[in-house]
């Protein structure tokens, strides 16, 4: 029988699941992160999350058997990771064997999860940002994704960087900001400028200061206009991802699908203005939430990458078995 292995890498944890040609999960495991591999310690954590969660959905689909995870051979696997992929497949290459491997950025697990396998283009937005998209031709467009220094507008560093700045700068003139209170009791500190020395020291790193930008979703929904704001803006820039991704794959005249995902759509505001965004600018589109995660979407791009096709039934057995 032959397996297939699909691994969704991201920033705090690494899930992999295991299925038979059928669309069957057989077994899952998780571990911890698997990002960022060129950092101090990255290697390592990329090599112990790997093995955890690869260990651990062999062990669980009864397939490890006193075996090495390096005995095993899948017939195909594909590991969709946060952040460029190019350091790790030599990493990867030695930690697995399979008759087709890839290692790939994890927007294209996002979308294939999202849209089963469909045409169409998703929005992520987490600590970063980044669009992608696919058409039924096999065209593949990718826009954003430039990192905290160059990019990633509309996600949660950006909103909540432009929240701490705009509190000092409330503080600094002499006015009030609700922004202040909430940013002093998450970050558990006296003053605003301690919040501001912290992430430029490091104390405080890119996700935890990310972290504030469901705050900023909080007080938008109480009607803070600040915040408001800041989410309108956020919400904004992701439409523009979604738009620059929809016109490099040509199908602003089709009825294409627009997905999500990552923990700033969780934002009722934001969402509903991006579709009010979308719907204005791209009447064809159609807003759809995702229909399955990223794991699942990078077994789909396994299956895929093995030449097989991803039909109603074997569909119909991945959601069956994920539950």
């Amino acid at each position: 029988m032959s397996y297939f292995l699909g691994i969704d890498g991201g920033q705090s944890h690494t899930t992999a699941l295991i299925a038979d040609g059928r669309g069957r999960i057989l077994g899952r495991g998780g571990a911890g992160p698997s990002n960022h591999t060129r950092e101090p310690g990255g290697r390592e954590r990329l090599i112990s999350a790997v093995m955890k969660s690869v260990g651990e959905a062999l062990d669980q689909a009864g397939l490890l058997k006193n075996k090495s995870i390096r005995d095993f051979k899948f017939a195909s696997a594909h590991l969709a990771m946060t952040g460029e992929p190019e350091d790790k497949v030599e990493i990867v290459n030695g930690l697995l064997r399979a008759e087709h491997l890839f290692v790939g950025h994890d927007a294209p697990g996002a979308l294939a999860g999202a849209l089963a396998g469909g045409e169409g283009v998703i929005v992520l937005a987490g600590t970063g940002t980044v669009a992608c998209g696919e058409n039924k031709e096999g065209k593949f467009a990718r826009a954003g994704g430039h990192g905290y220094l160059f990019g990633d507008e509309g996600g949660g560093f950006a909103i909540a960087r432009e929240a701490l700045s705009s509190a000092l700068w409330a503080q600094d003139y002499g006015g009030k900001s609700d922004l202040l209170k909430a940013l002093l009791t998450h970050f558990k500190r006296r003053t605003l400028k301690a919040i501001a020395e912290d992430v430029y020291a490091g104390v405080l790193s890119r996700d935890q200061l990310a972290s504030f930008a469901a705050h900023v979703s909080e007080l938008a929904e109480r009607g803070d206009g600040t915040a408001r704001g800041l989410i309108d803006k956020a919400a904004f820039e992701l439409f523009r991802l979604a738009l620059i991704a929809v016109r490099r794959l040509t199908m602003e005249q089709r009825p294409v699908k627009i997905s999500y995902g990552g923990g700033v759509f969780k934002s009722r505001r934001l969402l509903a203005r991006f579709t009010a965004e979308i719907t204005v600018e791209l009447p064809q589109a159609q807003v759809v939430a995702p229909i399955f995660g990223p794991d699942i979407g990078a077994l789909l791009l396994a299956y895929r990458q093995a030449g097989k096709k991803i039909t109603p039934k074997l569909l119909d057995a991945l959601t069956e078995t994920q539950k």
